[in-house]
């Protein structure tokens, strides 16, 4: 009975003991910063590549200097996950790496890179670059095939290391590469890149390229540039001639109208040859796209066509021959513009009325547009204002509803100029956190364009 005892008691501590051995060899190690960072050194690769993915997950600031060394690693697995640390971790430090990883022969490192760049630009909600970007930017991949809204603020100066090294990657061999970087240029409002976007759109082969080459132009903003993009109006790929349109429209190119026009009068005129007359259709999807163009640019040239689509029984036509006299702003058209506002029946086309009154001196009708700037059709008639227009919505500050104010702050921060000052500093000490925030960031654009300019 003893020896069964002993016997019993020895195996209750054999397995005791194993149990707890099997317990802590489970139980993850608990490695410090300083050791993964030692480890960025080490001779094993994967020992390498698990302390630098460690050190991005916890996004450690101070390793970014030893993970920018192991980004040129002889190793391309090695690489890539340095680089993956460096995007998550998003320091401005890893810059210059980024660009030097855009020539990286592995395709995934380059994408990585280009994506590093962007984020720099626009991952940081407190670096006044974008509101609110950084929750956006966790969540939506920069370099989706969808189009992408995201812009840094016009005043922010963007490094021309990061510039410099996206326009080459426009001539990359790689589709794939080259349409990632058209993105990037777009994105960071790559001004001083203008000549290779253009170089490179005359070029391209790929009609997915094209596009988002046209995008980047529209997103710099700079009119001179689309002369580029016109003879893309007439492109056999639907995408590529509808951002075409889209495009000269919105950066109003006046060299734009005499293939604008044409294009626009030779649908109708052909469908009035095989028909006898022209038919009203919804489904007259390039022919509204062309007037829509026309209307933005609003050119003297294409009055009467305005003022027959004004009479047209589709809302939307009803709506572009509106806000294409208005913004030709000759008071001869009031009358009868004043009329079919009367008449309206659409709040869509009869808000396009008051804004062609109002630009036609009929001061009366701006308080309709403010009052619907909560809207995007009115908050972007209110884009439109110069600084001495802007400085007629001031007084509505006093009376309008919430949302509408912070549109209006919204407005005079990305159109105003140091006229505003005063009226968003009243603001920017409010009780309300959201019309204090609106106000900060509207005093930044302000201050941020005049010290830019």
């Amino acid at each position: 009975m003893a020896i069964s005892r002993t016997v019993f008691c020895t195996l209750i501590v054999c397995l005791t003991t194993f149990i707890s051995s099997s317990l802590l060899a489970q139980q993850p190690q608990k490695v410090s910063v300083d050791g993964l960072i030692y480890d960025l050194k080490h001779p094993d690769n994967d020992r390498r590549k698990r302390a630098a993915k460690a050190l991005g997950q916890s996004e450690v600031r101070k390793a970014v200097p030893e993970l920018i060394e192991l980004t040129e690693d002889r190793d391309t697995s090695v690489r890539l996950v340095a680089v993956t640390a460096l995007v998550r971790i998003n320091d401005p430090r890893a810059l210059k790496a980024h660009a030097r990883l855009t020539q990286d022969p592995e395709q995934k490192i380059q994408k990585k890179a280009i994506e590093g760049i962007i984020k720099i630009y626009v991952g940081d909600e407190e670096g006044g670059f974008i509101s609110g970007v950084k929750k956006f930017a966790d969540v939506v991949n920069p370099l989706s095939d969808d189009y992408n809204p995201l812009l840094v603020e016009s005043y922010v100066p963007v490094s021309q290391v990061a510039t410099d090294a996206l326009a080459e990657l426009l001539f990359s061999p790689e589709t794939g590469i080259r349409k990632d970087a058209a993105i990037a240029l777009g994105i960071l409002r790559a001004h001083s890149a203008l000549s290779p976007i253009q170089q490179a759109l005359s070029l391209e082969p790929d009609n997915g390229v094209k596009t988002e080459l046209i995008r980047t132009i529209y997103k710099i903003g700079d009119p001179s540039a689309g002369t580029e993009v016109i003879p893309l109006v007439n492109d056999p790929d639907k995408k590529v001639h509808d951002e075409a349109i889209f495009t000269l429209g919105r950066l109003r190119v006046s060299e734009a109208l005499p293939v604008l026009k044409e294009l626009y009068e030779s649908g109708v005129e052909e469908r009035r040859k095989i028909l006898g007359f022209v038919p009203v259709s919804g489904k007259d999807d390039l022919q509204k796209k062309l007037l829509e163009a026309l209307a933005y640019i609003g050119d003297s040239s294409c009055h009467d066509l305005f003022l027959s689509a004004l009479e047209d029984s589709r809302d939307s036509y009803r709506l572009l021959g509106a806000e294409g006299l208005g913004r030709i702003g000759d008071s001869s058209d009031l009358s009868r513009v004043a009329e079919k506002y009367l008449q309206e029946k659409s709040s869509k086309a009869k808000l396009g009325m008051s804004f062609a009154l109002y630009r036609m001196g009929r001061k009366e009708h701006l308080i309709e547009v403010v009052k619907s700037s909560d809207k995007v059709q009115a908050y972007h008639y209110l884009l439109e204002f110069n600084a001495s227009e802007i400085q007629e919505l001031y007084p509505y500050m006093l009376t309008v509803e919430h949302p509408i104010r912070l549109r209006l702050l919204d407005i005079f921060g990305l159109r105003g100029d140091s006229s505003a000052v005063p009226v968003i500093e009243d603001l920017m000490q409010s009780t309300d956190p959201e019309l204090a925030s609106a106000a900060n960031l509207a005093m930044r654009r302000i201050q941020g364009r005049e010290a830019s300019d």
